[in-house]
């Protein structure tokens, strides 16, 4: 049973109190960078439900299962009893997943379809641009594949990327529509089939699509102004004929039109939506006054958007620094000094500090003055856990036991550990199966094909078939991390560790990691029990970034050294934008493309990462191409007026005000620097 959630909305602001309220009909939330738009969509939906709507009639959308998690707590915070738990709150992806599960029967596939990664997509349309004869100029597989996914982002077959007019357009039209079968015949899913089937589902079947519309009454999309015409037409066609759709988002926060986000969605809201209420979130409970103002100086450049002016409370504050230097290097060393010093004379923790820059090219000198000074630091969106490669291979094998159709990792992983089957004996296990038109899994098994090879080779592999073929039943009946456990060893993988990877402290390592995904079996199924192993594979496919983020608690403690799009929704109190030229930021192609708008909105995110200090840092030469070119400022730092900055060099801004505190200073470095680990602080 719910009861009246907890909650006073005299704290929230009247704009915030307005975006509550609102709950009939269309309703546009422009939520401005720092304006507390999570706290409104969780009291909205807290409010729903204080007001009787039941949870599972709810359904909030983000865009990462951080930000649903997130939500689905702190909603849980609000109200009493089970009421949080029975909310669908989740990401488009995740959403489409379970409603598939469902029904896509209908449309022809298994229901037991395994979601491919990016690193699979990306191998798959490499193998398919192979086999159909497709290689060197203009032949990119991660471009080609790039092309693939905004047409189904966009709804369009290959027919209709065939009839297009730019270069290759019927050729990748050929690799889109081969990419396609193969992913079905091995009841395989890229991440924008979840979307693509889903919305083809609803076409389809209009009785599925009537029976998610009787069951969602109110929907909540976040970060709107990332939505793409596929994720569009998904939430207008569920939320109509009610229209009881609420979206949040700041258009001047969109980041992701190379992704195929279209901005005309939030732009266009009361023209797709007409009615429909229009709620100004402005109020900023992040930075500064200054570091605003200049935020709202240079987005004011940009023509089309809503207009929107952040203000804040917490007082004007300092000046932005904006810092000239000789060239990267001499950045990269301001960099470093700067950092050292705020942290020494402040007393800082170091997971105060952001480093920010257009381009992950950008990391490595950064990255070597911080460790030159030891200051420890962490790069955003690094490889995770479940991202290495003894881990993927443990991951690949558990993916053929209970899915022997997937050729693809089935031959990826067939020696993991070497089992003595030579590539020539793949090579006729692959043109077997593509004469026969049969899965390879099921060759190994076969005398007639098994009769062309090495005894050795086929024995190994009827052993390995047998294997698989023992364990299956085992693997799918619930989750046990001892039967997991149990595969791994017969499969030979644990002991072949061993032999894999040399020296015996790399081997010992790689094992123990791979303990450690065991125990994350045993994690997983202890939270969710009842679970099977096919969920814990769909929750760590599922994953988004944020939850792939190293977590490793002492890179949590540094300085986080991140590209600008990266940041989005983190803040810091001290943040440096480097690389602030002409053709850095904003990025060449973006000018080739005519494209400014979209960096400067990118500009426009990385200043309001900020709450206390802001630094901006351009240097006067830079190597491109292994040359020395002179750079142009960015246009960028034009727009911002001079009120709000103080300009200098790196001697300018680190020149202590007298002597006694330069040889003060001077001494905590060197005492720092001869330290064994990172310089005193909070780290």
């Amino acid at each position: 049973m719910t009861t009246a959630p907890v909650i006073d909305l005299r704290r929230l602001n009247p704009m915030q109190q307005q975006a509550v309220r609102t709950t009939e009909g269309p309703v546009l939330v422009l939520a401005g960078a720092g304006t507390g738009k999570t706290r409104v969509i969780v009291c909205r939906m807290a409010y729903l439900l204080s007001r009787g709507v039941a949870p599972e009639h709810i359904l909030a959308v983000t865009f990462t299962n951080k930000a649903a998690r997130e939500m689905r707590e702190r909603v849980a915070e609000l109200v009493r009893g089970d009421a949080a738990t029975r909310l669908t709150v989740g990401t488009f992806h995740s959403f489409c997943c379970r409603l598939l599960r469902q029904h896509i029967t209908r449309l022809g596939y298994s229901p037991r379809f395994t979601i491919a990664s990016d690193s699979y997509q990306a191998g798959l349309v490499r193998n398919v641009m192979a086999e159909l004869g497709f290689a060197g100029e203009g032949c990119d597989p991660g471009a080609w594949l790039g092309h693939i996914s905004r047409a189904k982002s966009s709804l369009q077959t290959p027919p209709d990327m065939a009839a297009q007019d730019w270069p290759r357009a019927a050729d990748v039209a050929v690799v889109y529509e081969h990419y396609q079968q193969r992913l079905k015949d091995m009841d395989l899913l890229d991440f924008d089939d979840l979307l693509m089937l889903t919305h083809r589902l609803w076409q389809e079947h209009p009785e599925v699509l009537e029976q998610h519309r009787q069951r969602y009454a109110y929907l909540l999309i976040d970060e709107y102004q990332d939505t793409n015409l596929l994720q569009f037409q998904l939430m207008s066609t569920l939320a109509r004929p009610r229209c009881n759709l609420c979206v949040v988002g700041d258009d001047d926060q969109s980041i992701y039109g190379w992704r195929g986000a279209d901005l005309g969605n939030i732009l266009e809201f009361e023209r797709h939506f007409p009615g429909a209420a229009v709620i100004r979130l402005e109020q900023n409970y992040r930075s500064t006054a200054t570091i605003l103002q200049a935020a709202n100086a240079v987005i004011a450049h940009n023509t089309r958007r809503h207009a929107k002016q952040l203000w804040s409370e917490h007082g004007e504050g300092d000046r932005i620094l904006m810092v000239r230097t000789a060239d990267e290097r001499d950045e990269a060393r301001f960099i470093g000094d700067f950092l050292l010093e705020r942290q020494l004379q402040g007393d800082r923790p170091w997971s105060d500090f952001a480093v920010l820059f257009r381009s992950n090219h950008q990391s490595r000198l950064l990255e070597e003055a911080l460790r030159t000074r030891r200051i420890p630091c962490r790069m955003v969106g690094t490889s995770s856990f479940f991202e290495r490669k003894e881990i993927l291979d443990a991951l690949g094998l558990l993916q053929v036991a209970l899915h022997p159709r997937d050729d693809m990792t089935l031959l990826r992983v067939i020696n993991v550990p070497p089992r003595g089957v030579g590539s020539a004996s793949i090579e006729k296990l692959k043109s077997a199966a593509r004469l026969l038109h049969r899965p390879v899994f099921d060759l190994m098994a076969s005398d007639a094909t098994l009769e062309a090879m090495p005894a050795a080779a086929a024995a190994a592999l009827r052993a390995f078939h047998g294997i698989c073929e023992r364990h299956r039943a085992r693997l799918t009946d619930g989750l046990a991390a001892d039967r997991v456990s149990a595969f791994l060893q017969e499969v030979g993988y644990l002991d072949g560790l061993g032999r894999m990877y040399k020296p015996r402290e790399e081997a010992l390592r790689r094992q123990d990691n791979v303990m450690e995904f065991i125990q994350a079996v045993r994690d997983f199924a202890h939270r969710r029990p009842g679970a099977s192993l096919e969920d814990f594979l769909e929750t760590l496919a599922l994953q988004d970034a944020n939850d792939r983020e190293s977590q490793d608690p002492e890179a949590a403690a540094g300085v986080t050294l991140s590209t600008v799009h990266a940041s989005k929704g983190l803040e810091f109190p001290v943040v440096a934008v480097v690389g602030l030229e002409r053709g850095i930021f904003p990025h060449l192609r973006a000018l080739e493309e005519r494209q400014e708008d979209e960096e400067r909105r990118l500009f426009y995110v990385a200043v309001t990462r900020a709450r206390e200090t802001l630094v901006l840092t351009h240097a006067e030469q830079r190597l491109r191409q292994a040359r020395p070119m002179r750079q142009r400022p960015s246009p960028f730092l034009d727009e911002i007026p001079e009120a709000f900055l103080r300009i200098g060099t790196p001697r300018d801004v680190l020149a202590p005000a007298t002597a006694e505190q330069a040889a003060d200073f001077l001494a905590q470095m060197k005492a720092a620097l001869a330290a064994p680990g990172p310089p005193p602080g909070r780290a």
